[in-house]
This record gives structure tokens, C-alpha cells and sequence, in this order.
């Protein structure tokens, strides 16, 4: 891999971050058999949007993530990240910290999310 992998992970996480503050159709950072592991797992981006709404709908509409790490493995970029949620609506003021991971596959010319875990 010629591309420096913390680079490859802080475009991605830009990116990610940047849809969901903007309300935007994340999915379309996931490649399509992707899986999310969160308080439910979620397989194919139709079923890991519709998880994405519903955190949305329950007020947390903003979001701080900071990578931690980020290395390749193999042909995948591996990141560690911390963040933030922030609320809005009924949860306005609230704030949640937590983890989350991402494994990155290139697929074409963008990098896109095989796998996501989060706390």
C-alpha cells in the first residue's frame, strides 16, 4: 500500500463526519455487504442507513470523532477512533462519548467501511 494509512483513515473519518453533521446519506460510505456493530447489527448499507436514522431520530445529530490509530493490514486500513454525539431535540445539551472502529477496503478509488464497530 503507497498511501500512508493514518492519511487514508483522517479522509475517511472527514468524510464521515461531515455527512452525518450535515444530515447527509451516509450509507454511501459503506461498501454494499458492509457490517455495523452496535447496540444491533446491521448488514448491506439499506439496513446500516436505516440504524443510522433511527440514532439520528433519537436526537443525536452531531458528532466530534478523533482518530486514534489507524495502520494497514494487508489491503485494509485499520482505525481506532474516540468520539463525541452530541444532541439535539428532546436530548438537546447531552453529550455521549465513546469508541469506534472501522476497517477500510479500497473498492475502485475510494475507501470505503467493510466493517464498523461502536460503543
Amino acid at each position: 500500500m503507497s498511501e500512508n494509512p493514518h492519511q487514508i483513515a483522517a479522509d475517511y473519518i472527514d468524510r464521515w463526519q461531515k455527512l452525518w453533521n450535515e444530515q447527509g446519506a451516509i450509507s454511501a460510505l459503506y461498501t454494499a455487504d458492509s457490517v455495523l456493530v452496535g447496540y444491533r447489527t446491521a448488514v448491506g448499507k439499506a439496513d446500516i442507513a436505516a440504524l443510522l436514522q433511527s440514532i439520528r431520530e433519537q436526537g443525536w445529530t452531531g458528532i466530534t470523532i478523533k482518530v486514534v490509530n489507524a495502520r494497514a493490514v494487508a489491503s485494509v486500513v485499520v482505525v481506532a477512533c474516540e468520539y463525541t454525539a452530541i444532541a439535539s431535540g428532546r436530548n438537546a445539551g447531552q453529550t455521549r462519548d465513546g469508541k469506534s472502529s472501522h476497517v477500510l477496503a479500497l473498492i475502485g478509488d475510494t475507501w470505503l467501511s467493510a466493517m464498523h464497530t461502536t460503543t
